[in-house]
């Protein structure tokens, strides 16, 4: 069993549903990128986020996650993420989808 909310669960989460069909579970051209309140600093401590997700840019927590294959066909799909996650909206400081630099997979 995974747990209910955090990176962990965000990770477990999209990797089932691609293998439920049968697909490789992340996409390589983009990235979920969240940038956080440094007010919530405690908060994120609990997520469990590895140091390769996690930077502090400019003052403000930086989360940078991969996106499930089919991001683009999912009804509101920042929003499922940020349910994933444990992360509450009014954490939030930015929220988008960037083209991805990273060839770790």
């Amino acid at each position: 069993m995974f747990p209910s909310k955090g990176f962990n669960a965000y990770r477990q989460h999209w990797e089932d549903q691609a293998s439920f069909m049968d697909k490789a579970p992340w996409d390589r051209d983009k990235i979920l990128k969240l940038t956080i309140s440094t007010d919530f600093d405690d908060n994120l401590k609990e997520l469990q986020f590895s140091n390769h997700s996690l930077k502090k840019e400019n003052g403000k927590n930086t989360v940078r996650l991969k996106v499930p294959y089919n991001y683009f066909e999912l009804d509101d799909f920042e929003s499922k993420s940020l349910d994933l996650l444990g992360i509450q909206e009014n954490w939030l400081t930015d929220i988008s989808l960037d083209n991805s630099h990273c060839s770790h997979y």
